[in-house]
């Protein structure tokens, strides 16, 4: 059992969502999950004792879960990572290609490559070598430093690191089928400081980016605008949301603002994505993370992208209990990249 159960551990800034599937099963039957508050400032803190703390509060969610095994698998956050697709590269073999990807990363990192790691997958490349012949490789630059972190914090916590991969990696192997029928997609990930977005299509992601706007900012424009303390302005987000006939449309006037700016980010990035492919239009988005489930945004992503529009279903294939199924159906997208992460397959 052991060798084909893991744990998918999402360790967020504002709560910490651990999943475990038996993937012996077919489809993958869930064992057991829960989630945890992450204490602050947590994981964006570079401090010992904040980095204990984290430790800490996930020793206390494994306690409570009780998984069978310790092997787990964690997600690097996408605002931490580089990411990019690229499209430039001549005809280049298996044995070319890595010096390749050094260069052409050294246009899109920040830092020093040696401080980083890189892994790349090849999106598409010519039979042969010709003259217009190319290669298009996905690249990912991961900051050693942030892995370190990442492995320590997890060895604290007495859980045994098997993979990592990035959030939105995780989120699109739970959320979009892995076919030629499934339609090209856009993920919208709205994590509580950032919103992180990727194109996939034919089980390729094709095009990331992450802007620094969250559910955070939702809950601190009701705060302000209300008066509220941070929990009440949280009910409230959550409750009512865009919701234009509720409270005299006033919380839906002060939300529009900040889901316009992750809404025409999503326009941006459709229209990045569908000028370097033309022949993958984006038909289909799927909200996830802890803001998804806000009342009215489905609807309203809708008339604004003019496409349809769904709340993100990570359980939609994993074999479980239909009552408990019911029960997880309003934070379904929640778990979204946990599951993804216990999904990885060795």
């Amino acid at each position: 059992m052991s060798a084909q159960t893991r744990i998918g551990l999402d360790i967020g800034y504002s709560s910490t969502k651990a999943v475990v599937l038996n993937q012996g099963e077919n489809p993958a039957r869930l064992i057991s999950l829960g989630h945890i508050a992450s204490p602050q400032p947590g994981i964006m803190s570079e401090s010992e004792l904040d980095l204990q703390a984290v430790a800490g509060a996930i020793k206390n969610l494994i306690e409570e879960i009780n998984p069978p095994v310790k092997d787990t698998v964690i997600a690097l956050p996408e605002q931490k990572i580089f990411t990019r697709v690229v499209y430039d590269l001549p005809f280049l073999t298996d044995e070319e290609l890595g010096q390749a990807i050094r260069y052409a990363a050294e246009e899109f990192v920040p830092m020093p490559i040696a401080e980083v790691n890189l892994y790349y997958q090849v999106i598409f490349r010519s039979p042969k070598k010709e003259a217009n012949s190319r290669t298009v490789v996905f690249v990912i630059a991961a900051p050693k430093a942030l892995i370190d972190k990442y492995l320590k914090i997890a060895q604290m916590a007495d859980l045994k690191v098997v993979a990592i991969e990035t959030e939105m990696i995780a989120a699109a192997r739970a959320l979009v089928s892995f076919s030629v029928y499934s339609p090209t997609t856009l993920l919208i990930q709205m994590g509580a400081t950032n919103t992180d977005y990727a194109i996939v299509s034919d089980g390729l992601i094709l095009l990331t980016r992450s802007i620094a706007t969250g559910g955070g900012a939702l809950t601190r424009a009701i705060a302000q605008s209300f008066s509220f303390e941070m929990s009440q302005a949280e009910e409230y987000k959550k409750v009512y949301g865009l919701l234009e006939d509720q409270l005299e449309g006033k919380l839906f006037k002060t939300l529009k603002p900040i889901i316009d700016v992750i809404a025409n980010e999503a326009k941006r990035v459709i229209l990045a994505h569908e000028t370097q492919n033309r022949q993958r239009v984006v038909k289909r988005v799927v909200l996830t993370g802890g803001s998804a489930h806000l009342p009215g945004l489905v609807s309203y992503f809708t008339n604004f992208l003019g496409l349809e529009v769904q709340e993100a279903d990570p359980w939609a294939a994993i074999n479980m209990d239909p009552a408990m199924k019911s029960k997880l159906s309003g934070e379904a997208a929640f778990y979204s990249i946990a599951v993804g992460l216990a999904l990885k397959p060795d």
